[in-house]
């Protein structure tokens, strides 16, 4: 059974805001271009994993993890997790375009595209081994003996390899199945009362990895980010409040949750506390009365009383503002970037 499915792509929503709200030929837009086509082939690659489990069953006792941030001797993510009474399983997945080498005396994934164009990248066997190497460093600390294997989860059926390395197991989505049924021809080493308590420490040891602000981590500074609301239907920032909520004088659309996605930018880009005037200059709106409301009505947290309260956000409370917006992040994601 899945126990802990994927998380919302945070980062990619992220990055995708960050670049709306830059002004046209920044320095650093080519940049996040490259980041953003790389983050999302690696959520698309862990949604095709995930869709396979959704798919599949298996007639053994079994618990599925996807995205598992955990710390022992130093933090890693696991992508997806399986657990039965034989072991553990650690799914990783690489959605690399291109023909595949593995050069036999470097620690590295050489892609060359049909234009030409080489690109290397750290093995997977070496992340691989890094995080069942962690893995095990958790289960130890928590008093458990499992044993570990591993496989690297290449999303293309059509992806060909070269000089692959006998000790990394490649797998497409569709062996999956049938990789991890034979795991039951490996004697048990777990009793479901403990595979059960595994289980529940990982859940209660999982930390949502979080990467905001995210203007720090790619020296943008606050000024240079494009304030005020945008018209997700012509891309204008600016729009102004009126009765039935924010209207744009470009285009004369309507929106009465655009105020949602700007304060989810806010928090996203710029930090994550805040106080009344912070957000009333980067919504371009005067009004701190309604800018108050606003954040009332959205629960937002808030710390101290009067002139001095300042507002606070955690990762749980984009993610539920995300939901709130009904659907809004999976739209995002289909969407191409909007100049």
């Amino acid at each position: 059974m899945i126990v802990k499915r994927k998380s919302l792509p945070l980062k990619l929503l992220g990055l995708e805001a960050l670049v709306k709200r830059l002004p046209e030929h920044h320095p650093a837009e080519e940049n996040l271009m490259q980041e953003i086509r790389k983050v999302r082939a690696g959520e698309n690659g862990e949604r095709i994993l995930e869709s396979i489990f959704n798919k599949y069953g298996f007639p053994f006792e079994h618990y599925i993890l996807h995205d598992l941030n955990l710390q022992s001797s130093g933090k890693f993510q696991i992508d997806t997790l399986f657990l039965s009474s034989r072991g553990a399983v650690v799914l990783e997945v690489k959605n690399i375009a291109g023909r595949i080498e593995f050069p036999q005396d470097q620690n590295q994934l050489v892609r060359v595209l049909e234009n030409g164009q080489v690109d290397a990248f750290e093995c997977p066997s070496v992340q691989l081994e890094r995080n069942i190497m962690l893995l095990k460093d958790w289960f130890f600390e928590k008093g458990y003996s499992i044993p570990i294997k591993g496989a690297v989860v290449f999303p293309r059926p059509q992806q060909k390899f070269e000089n692959v390395r006998k000790n990394l197991t490649l797998l497409f989505p569709y062996e999956i199945p049938v990789y991890l049924r034979k795991q039951k021809e490996t004697p048990p080493s777990l009793d479901s009362k403990t595979l059960k308590a595994v289980v529940k420490d990982l859940t209660n040891d999982h930390r949502r990895y979080n990467s905001f602000p995210l203007i720090q981590n790619y020296n943008i500074q606050r000024a240079e980010l494009v304030p005020g609301i945008r018209c997700e239907k012509c891309a204008t920032h600016g729009m102004q409040t009126i009765h039935s909520g924010w209207g744009c004088k470009s285009c004369g659309h309507v929106d009465k949750l655009a105020h949602i996605q700007a304060l989810l930018e806010y928090c996203m880009l710029v930090d994550f506390q805040f106080t009344n005037k912070d957000i009333r200059n980067f919504f371009r709106t005067d009004n701190k009365d309604r800018v108050s409301r606003i954040l009332k009505h959205l629960e937002i947290p808030s710390i101290g009383e009067k002139r001095g309260v300042k507002y606070a956000v955690g990762l749980r409370d984009l993610e539920r503002l995300f939901d709130v917006q009904k659907g809004r992040p999976q739209e995002m994601l289909r969407q191409a970037i909007v100049r």
